[in-house]
């Protein structure tokens, strides 16, 4: 795990706002300045010339460094040359990136408040973890439904993973290419969010290659962290789940944990028991098929809120720090 350095007048205020709130996570955050700069890519790129394409893409070059050239390299398939501003320019011309471009410009008038949204959310981080958690640019670029990235020091995000599920586009996709579950799981109100949580998780968390109750419980953690960020955000924002979802989570609880238990997963450590409990999919594999998918991301985060209400004084470094085992042996079902 990442060691985050803890000053002492964050614990100071963290401590007050612990005892004179209901909320421990609703904090003064007016002091925070952030302003991280937001580049549309697409929009540099999308019916332009092929002059203006090699421009534009010189200057993010140098701009956003090597995660832009990474982006560049998935989409054209190829090593990034000189010559790379053909290839960009024929990509963005392809009939079905036309298609989507198109599509992704209904989205551009949303992102102004999304980005105040997003620049919140980074001011309630370094609030917690200090100013050198927050990025330097958030670019927003064709990633064909990858979603978000983190480098070091920039974040991208593909645009398209947010088209409404409705689009004719997107329903022309075939389910081999993008499965159904996917593309319901399209839905803008989410875009922050994501941005928000994957930075975290790359950012103030180790990759672990562990048992699958250590893997539950830093699941756990990333989402309280991510709960820091949107203090006042309902529980089902925060686990990306519908009502529904939602619903069954909380009422099968207890199934949910039996099954682990019963099965004895919680000490192994294949990566196919932690994709079936913690990825993203249809449903949670093992659970009956109405199970929304990310179970084991739920349980995690239960066990985390619990172990925070009977240790009210943490800072989130400090929770950090706390052994899996020791969160784990505090996790009671209500």
């Amino acid at each position: 795990m990442k060691k985050i350095k803890s000053y002492p007048v964050i614990l100071i205020v963290f401590t007050i706002f612990y005892s004179c709130t209901s909320n421990p996570l609703d904090v003064d955050v007016s002091k925070q300045s952030t302003a991280i700069q937001f580049i549309e890519v697409d929009t540099l790129f999308f019916n332009k010339s092929l002059q203006e394409v090699k421009s534009n893409h010189e200057k993010l070059k140098n701009q956003l460094g090597d995660l832009y050239i990474y982006e560049l390299s998935q989409n054209i398939r190829s090593k990034v040359t000189d010559s790379v501003y053909k290839a960009i320019y024929k990509f963005y011309n392809a009939e079905y990136i036309v298609d989507l471009e198109k599509e992704k410009e209904k989205l551009y008038p949303k992102l102004n408040g999304k980005e105040n949204q997003i620049n919140t959310a980074f001011d309630y981080l370094s609030f917690h973890f200090g100013d050198s958690i927050i990025p330097q640019h958030i670019f927003f670029m064709n990633k064909l439904f990858s979603q978000v990235t983190c480098s070091q020091s920039e974040i991208s995000v593909g645009l398209e993973s947010y088209i409404s599920p409705e689009s004719k586009v997107i329903q022309s996709i075939p389910n081999g290419q993008l499965y159904t579950w996917q593309k319901e799981k399209m839905d803008a109100q989410y875009l922050s969010r994501d941005i928000i949580q994957n930075w975290i998780q790359v950012q103030v968390f180790e990759e672990l290659d562990t048992k699958l109750a250590e893997h539950i419980v830093q699941a756990g953690k990333i989402l309280y962290v991510l709960n820091a960020t949107f203090p006042d955000a309902s529980e089902r924002y925060i686990l990306r789940y519908s009502k529904e979802d939602l619903k069954w989570a909380k009422e099968n609880e207890k199934l949910s944990w039996d099954f682990l238990v019963k099965q004895q997963l919680l000490f192994k450590s294949t990566v196919r028991d932690r994709a079936n409990f913690l990825n993203e999919g249809p449903t949670t594999v093992g659970l009956p098929e109405e199970s929304p998918d990310r179970m084991g991301q739920y349980l995690g985060y239960q066990m985390v809120k619990g172990y925070i209400r009977q240790n009210k004084v943490l800072t989130l470094p400090e929770l950090l720090e706390v052994d899996y085992n020791t969160i784990l042996q505090t996790y009671e079902i209500d």
